[in-house]
């Protein structure tokens, strides 16, 4: 076979892989499709999964966009805002999404297929700068692809939130992040495609590549800020090995001078669309109120963890493609291994700094040594030949993707009813009711779906789920006062003041206060069904939200069905 048709070969190969990961990620939505209509009690399916709650916020953003706004508010909170913000991949999705009538989900997905696909080029398009062995980069490839940790483990896997990170952060691992988020797959896509074209400017000296990393780079800096952060902290650790090579490789050559300007053509960009969000952040309050909500980076035990084999793997592969280095590309390889492990360790430093929104800094750390991993099982495999090597690799790849398999069939579980605080589903009333608010309530009103009640281990009454909450900022573009655990300020008190609305024996004087002061215009409550409480709710709540209705509340009875009902606040 001559080079143009191994090319040919071989990009066959990773045009079909990469297609067939897309395929494999809507698996689990299309088999949730049809788990809810097997029930009623399944009613409308989102087409979400795991973490309910962001995509509901991203979709609230979408139908901001798609009713003809440039800008995004919080819809979660009835707090002032000067509705300055803007992100350019929600704006597109959105006002798509207005233009065509498509259901904004629909591009939801079309848009995380197609990112993961442009993100999976890529990886072997880096994987080639740093991988000559064509089954190390197909091993490498593949372990970007499906591996992950030790959070599958018994012991480990019940551990849940505090465990490792395979088993509940998704941006630490590749394949969890196409699966679950488009916003995670475009940001990912663009990580790598800022290096690169840095690297290929590098390597050219030229400033095109430059500038197309410039381009990718104020995208990012606009889509997902955070990883503009990781991606400098990268950069600025990896550059200066890619400059010692250079000099090593090209002793007695002209020397270079155009760093400066490539990292300048490459750097402003960012500079200006970060600069935008960090300005932003300074003079909205609900927004930095939204920054200010932690997500630490738990202990390097449990980041360790959540990369599992793949760390020995990788110190094999670092060996391994040290040992390859040959005379014909003096030192390729040697600078290849030491940017891609240099990577690692600053891309994981970045989730440490003293932020709060530390763990959205792992974006990204999976990629390097999941490929240094690859390199090293294709070593560990090299003797192997005919049907034995593919049987292996696919037995290892396998094992090291068992917890993003255990991560998928729990997922499932999120169509349970009454399995999360948030469904990925709501009744086939509640839904119906939702829509009648989109239909009828006028530009601006505040919509209040009250939270399902549950009672408490020490007797007390809480809210058990606040799905309807979570989801009317989406499929309305009305906002709620509260329903969202981050995005609302205080999203405890807040949501438990309209716990406490609900209970019968509260001061009807409260209530009004507690309406008045929220601009609420309509309540939608839902908790009807004999199944959605239990005995102590059931003697706790009546038919009603409040017992007998006030007069400043109207039962809108156009609106009202066997799962919810909606009142009208009249009268305050």
């Amino acid at each position: 076979m001559n080079s143009g048709d191994a090319r040919r070969a071989e990009l066959r190969w990773v045009i079909g892989a990469s297609l067939g990961v897309v395929a494999l990620t809507f698996v689990p939505y299309l088999y949730d499709r049809m788990l809810q209509g097997a029930s009623p009690l399944y009613g409308w399916y989102s087409w979400y999964a795991f973490n309910t709650t962001d995509n509901c916020v991203y979709l609230s953003w979408m139908r901001q966009y798609a009713d003809g706004s440039w800008f995004h508010r919080n819809l979660f909170t009835t707090a002032a805002q000067s509705g300055h913000q803007i992100n350019l991949f929600y704006l597109l999705l959105g006002r798509t999404a207005g233009l065509t009538g498509v259901p904004p989900v629909v591009l939801y997905h079309v848009a995380r297929g197609c990112a993961t696909f442009a993100l999976l080029l890529l990886v072997w398009r880096l994987a080639s700068m740093f991988i000559a062995d064509l089954r190390a980069r197909r091993c490498a490839f593949l372990m970007v692809c499906f591996s992950a940790g030790l959070g599958w483990l018994p012991g480990l896997w019940e551990r849940g939130f505090a465990g490792p990170i395979d088993l509940w952060q998704p941006e630490a691992i590749t394949f969890l992040s196409v699966y679950l988020f488009p916003l995670f797959a475009v940001s990912l896509a663009l990580m790598l495609g800022v290096l690169v074209n840095l690297l290929e400017a590098e390597r050219t000296r030229s400033l095109k590549p430059a500038l197309w990393a410039g381009l990718w780079a104020f995208l990012l800096g606009n889509i997902h800020t955070y990883d503009v952060i990781t991606l400098a902290l990268v950069w600025c650790c990896c550059r200066p090995i890619l400059v010692i090579a250079a000099r090593r490789s090209a002793a007695g050559g002209r020397p270079d001078r155009g760093g400066l300007a490539r990292a300048a053509v490459a750097g402003l960009p960012a500079v200006l669309s970060s600069g935008h969000m960090f300005w932003v952040f300074k003079t909205e309050a609900v927004f930095a109120q939204r920054v200010a909500v932690p997500t630490l980076t738990p202990s390097p035990v449990w980041v360790l963890a959540g990369y599992g084999l793949l760390a020995p793997l990788a110190l094999v592969g670092v060996r391994a493609l040290w040992r390859a280095d040959g005379p014909e590309q003096p030192n390729s390889s040697i600078s290849g291994v030491a940017f891609l492990s240099v990577w690692v360790v600053a891309n994981v430093a970045a989730a440490y700094l003293p932020v709060t929104f530390q763990r959205k800094l792992l974006m990204g750390a999976h990629t390097p040594i999941a490929l240094l991993a690859g390199a090293g099982l294709a070593w560990l495999t090299r003797r192997l030949s005919g049907r034995w090597w593919p049987l292996a690799v696919s037995a290892a790849v396998v094992l090291l993707g068992l917890t993003n398999v255990r991560f998928v069939a729990r997922d499932r579980g999120a169509l349970r009813y009454g399995g999360e605080s948030v469904r990925a589903y709501m009744l086939p009333g509640e839904r119906a009711a939702v829509e009648w608010i989109r239909r009828n309530a006028a530009p601006g009103a505040v919509v209040q779906p009250l939270p399902w009640v549950g009672i408490g281990p020490d007797g007390r009454p809480g809210f058990a789920d606040t799905t309807v909450a979570c989801f009317v900022p989406g499929l309305t573009g009305h906002a709620v006062d509260a329903g969202h655990w981050g995005e609302t300020p205080d999203f405890g008190q807040a949501m438990g003041r309209w716990v406490r609305f609900v209970i019968p024996d509260t001061p009807d004087e409260w209530r009004r206060d507690l309406l008045r002061t929220s601009g609420v215009r309509y309540l939608i409550f839902s908790q009807k069904r004999a199944e959605t409480r239990d005995d102590a709710v059931a003697g706790l709540l009546s038919a009603s939200p409040i017992g007998s209705p006030p007069p400043y509340l109207r039962r809108v009875e156009s609106a009202c069905n066997e799962d919810a009902d909606v009142w009208e606040v009249m009268g305050l």
